[in-house]
């Protein structure tokens, strides 16, 4: 899948209560996905907040900001956290955040 930036990223996710198979996927603001049914809940770019953030280039208040919200997926519902980060690779903020031992291989050219 092609990068997503930060700035433009929307976390889609469904919870993983009652047993109901968890979701969590990053579409870029204006994606078809914001509108199905696959996916419960919704944050990132899809605010204004976001996006005002965003413009004012205050990309630490977006780092942070991303981090509250994919710990919220995890934390409150039932989303795996390995689902969270796999699907989070796609943002080049999140991997730059990573340590070399936590970026998969596919990744690793990055840091060459």
């Amino acid at each position: 899948m092609a990068d997503i930036p930060l700035a433009k990223a929307v976390f889609l996710y469904k919870a993983g209560f009652d047993g109901e198979e968890p979701k969590f996927t990053v579409r870029p603001l204006g994606h078809d996905d914001y509108y199905s049914r696959d996916y419960t809940y919704s944050v990132g770019a899809c605010f204004r907040r976001w996006q005002e953030t965003a413009e004012g280039g205050n990309n630490g208040e977006l780092l942070a900001r991303m981090f509250i919200d994919i710990w919220h997926a995890a934390a409150f519902y039932e989303v795996p956290i390995q689902m969270i980060h796999e699907a989070m690779l796609v943002v080049p903020e999140y991997r730059n955040m990573l340590a070399d031992d936590c970026l998969p291989r596919e990744w690793q050219f990055e840091r060459k």
